[in-house]
């Protein structure tokens, strides 16, 4: 069984990773992530990795994050994997979701940006 990824203040070469395999299940199953980051809460200082797919809204929160449990039980056994405890499942209308949709890069780190208005302290942008 796969074991959970720590997730820290600090984003790690193992969080990136991490969300990326995740991310390749997802898709190998059909979820529509149309956005997908690791975002910091500067008021929490917790990092989390926020999906974005319009099964959230088709379907309903719970839905996709089963979804994202059996993606994270076909990881193989030696592999890290994010914890239900560290997604948020948003539909792609969440308003974070839209400021990074236009931001139209991938593999990238933000650090204290701001996009449209919106101050974004820290992130590592998958999809966008």
């Amino acid at each position: 069984m796969a074991k959970n990824l720590l997730v820290t203040d600090t984003l790690s070469e193992q969080m990136i990773k991490a969300g990326a395999k995740l991310l390749e299940r997802l898709d190998a199953e059909k979820a529509e992530v149309k956005t997908a980051c690791w975002l910091f809460l500067v008021e929490e200082k917790i990092w989390r990795l926020l999906i974005a797919s319009p099964l959230v809204s088709a379907e309903g929160p719970r839905k996709f994050y089963q979804r994202i449990m059996q993606a994270n039980q076909h990881a193989d056994s030696k592999e890290e994997v994010v914890s239900l405890n560290d997604v948020s499942a948003t539909p792609t209308e969440h308003q974070i979701a839209q400021v990074l949709h236009s931001v139209k890069s991938q593999g990238i780190r933000l650090y204290r940006t701001t996009i449209q208005g919106h101050f974004i302290d820290d992130s590592y942008i998958y999809r966008a």
